[in-house]
């Protein structure tokens, strides 16, 4: 390796020499190969107090790639170094059957790292995708890109594509590929894991129409990305158009897109979703949860004279439906200007029905006259706008002439808030009554019992060892009770229950929890426990639309955790059935001395030996004074022996029948 002059690669501009001693240019040349890089020590400023960034770049002539990477040391927070590489490698013919030709592939890695995942409407600047498409610009339209400051630019800036996170790990893979020669697109997989377990698929896809001719009446590029989170219980789906689309006319832009995100799993807002399309006017704001999209739709200016502006917006919750939308179109030629507005809103909430629905146009002329030396400026427009809500149904209708503007009332007033609901209509938004409250074996369980007794419910069969199960409901609970009785209030707080669409307050919800052993009441007095606490919906459980905390409301009772009590096994041994008392037969079969036969065989004679050497020796006094010397070093060593006895002639009698064979008997020393 030798520092030499800054090579040239395809599709990169030299990389230069580091300065000083902080970097190390180099250069490879083989024909056809070429290999460039540098490695040099970048500007670091806090958090980092160390960073070191590589570029090696590769060109074969039908494949050219470029792979960068980065190693981070924070400042002075104690946390692990970061480490990161990713690397792209393409062909401008691409490879493969006619019908899909890969263009190119890239792979990365992050220790102690975590990737800042793009919207969809930004992946048209996410490096790691843009590689797919020119390994050697990292999709850096200017040709005189310095890598270095693209590396710089993943890792610095207030919002860094690529930042240290202690425990993290991620995994990258990509692939750009061309369809028919007409459709392109690139995609990647990114998992990470650690702090969050994150699964992102990003992609952008797009075509040009005509394929083959210089002058292009259409080109569609539209990104997706979708991100699943299962342990948060989160996924979320987006795709929008990129900068490069337009249709008829490169001055006809598109623009905006749709986001949908779902809640599922142990997530506080498991059942909600949201489909967005565009951005949701001012008045009729959604929670942060919400996904949140640029504003849809499109920008023409027809040659210098007419500009069209076109929006559009469309939400779709569990709680109701809003969509709109609006076209403006303004003629400007010297002192004429001419204009038409039309516009539409609709909201539709369906528990309880309601709908407000608003819709209007303008059209009007300006021109601006000389009479003279004095300019003159003569305007008119007509309009006319109708807005209708209910039930109960009512509207207004406004009227606007020239310099006149009227509005006319009909039906029923708007509603200021919304209504409330009845108890059935409430019951609508809540999960079925089989899955409101509900029991869970946690540990002990062994399977199913008896058949069921009642509807599909059937006993449990645990083990006798110990057992645990939770009983937990998806409502707020402001008393718990076990057993039957009215007495026993094992959970009781200050906490009182509100229901939102009914407009209620100060309510109180009981859960009371009882066991039947064999047809019998349990007692689960003495059965441990602990209160389970969870985060309920402000939409349902809160006082008003607009609370704190994302619409969560934290920390309330939802149920309870029992573990049966330790296991008592008494000193009985139980039952014993004749298989346990069974004996094995002897062969050949014969008399026993305890038959009344006289003896036969040698006389059994008292232990002797190591046996006879343990009963006269376990309770002499040198073996005492021994032991009470061990037990006294023990303690100095910092154990802790207890109370021991003095008394061992109950061993020195035992010893006798308690071995059924010698011991081996070793000399001490």
């Amino acid at each position: 390796m030798r520092v030499l002059e800054a090579p040239s690669v395809r599709g990169w501009s030299p990389i230069g020499t580091p300065g000083g001693d902080n970097g190390l240019s180099v250069d490879y040349y083989s024909p056809p190969l070429r290999i460039a890089g540098a490695l040099t020590a970048l500007p670091a400023s806090p958090p980092y107090k160390t960073v070191v960034g590589g570029v090696l770049l590769v060109d074969t002539g039908a494949f050219n790639g470029s792979a960068m990477g980065a190693y981070v040391v924070p400042d002075g927070s104690g946390a692990d170094p970061s480490l990161f590489a990713y690397g792209s490698l393409g062909s401008q013919t691409g490879f493969g059957p006619p019908l899909f030709q890969v263009r190119g592939i890239s792979a990365g890695f992050g220790w102690n790292s975590r990737v800042r995942v793009p919207a969809a409407d930004a992946l048209g600047s996410f490096p790691f995708l843009m590689a797919l498409d020119n390994p050697g610009a990292i999709g850096a339209d200017d040709e005189e890109v310095d890598p270095l400051k693209v590396l710089s630019a993943l890792i610095g800036g207030g919002n860094p594509w690529v930042r240290p996170q202690e425990g993290d790990l991620w995994f990258a893979a990509g692939l750009a590929f061309d369809c028919f020669e007409t459709f392109s697109g690139r995609a990647m997989a990114l998992v990470q894991t650690g702090s969050d377990l994150t699964i992102s698929l990003l992609g952008a896809a797009g075509m040009q129409l005509p394929t083959k001719s210089d002058k292009k009446i259409a080109r569609v590029e539209i990104g997706i990305e979708a991100t699943l989170r299962p342990t948060a219980g989160e996924l979320s789906i987006g795709a929008a158009f990129t900068e490069k689309t337009f249709l008829i006319d490169p001055n006809c832009k598109l623009r905006g897109g749709v986001g949908m995100k779902f809640w599922f799993g142990n997530h506080p807002q498991a059942g909600d979703f949201a489909f967005m399309l565009g951005a949701i006017p001012a008045g009729r704001e959604l929670p942060a949860r919400y996904p949140r999209q640029q504003p849809a739709g499109l920008t023409w200016g027809v040659g210098s004279t007419v500009n069209i502006t076109g929006n559009a917006y469309a939400a779709f919750t569990p709680k109701s439906l809003m969509a709109g939308g609006s076209l403006d179109v303004v003629f400007q030629s010297g002192m004429l200007r001419a204009w038409l507005t039309a516009r539409v809103d609709a909201l539709l909430e369906w528990n309880p029905f309601y709908f407000d629905v608003g819709m209007g146009i303008r059209v009007g002329v300006s021109a601006t006259i000389k009479v003279w030396f004095i300019k003159i400026r003569i305007s008119i427009e007509v309009g006319v706008s109708v807005r209708i809500w209910g039930p109960a149904v009512g509207g207004e209708a406004t009227v606007h002439l020239w310099f006149i503007s009227f509005t006319i009332g009909f039906g029923a007033d708007r509603r200021s808030q919304a209504p409330a609901l009845d108890w059935g209509g409430f019951q609508g938004m809540l999960p079925p009554p089989e899955n409101m409250v509900r029991t869970t074996a946690v540990a002990g369980y062994t399977g199913e019992g008896a058949p069921a007794i009642r509807g599909d419910v059937k006993p449990w069969l645990v083990s006798n060892g110990g057992f645990t199960f939770t009983a937990d409901t998806r409502a707020p609970v402001s008393k718990v009770y076990l057993n039957q009785g009215t007495d026993t209030v094992e959970a009781a707080t200050d906490t009182v229950v509100d229901i939102l669409p009914m407009h209620v307050r100060g309510k109180g919800s009981e859960l009371r929890i009882w066991l039947t052993y064999n047809g019998l009441s349990g007692a689960l007095g003495l059965w441990g426990r602990s209160v389970q606490r969870g985060n309920v919906p402000n939409g349902l459980w809160g006082q008003q639309p607009d609370a704190p905390n994302d619409g969560i409301i934290p920390d309330r009772i939802l149920g309870m955790r029992l573990t049966s009590p330790p296991v008592d096994h008494g000193t009985d041994t139980g039952f014993i059935n004749e298989e346990a008392i069974s004996f094995d037969p002897i062969n050949p079969d014969g008399n026993q001395p305890l038959s009344g036969e006289p003896a036969t065989g040698p006389v059994p004679a008292r232990p002797g030996g190591v046996i006879a050497a343990i009963r006269d020796g376990i309770d002499t006094t040198a073996t005492r004074n021994n032991r009470a010397a061990l037990a006294q070093a023990l303690t100095g060593l910092g154990a802790n022996l207890g109370t021991l006895d003095t008394d061992l002639s109950a061993y020195a009698r035992a010893a006798g029948t308690a071995f059924t064979a010698e011991p081996m008997l070793i000399a001490a020393g």
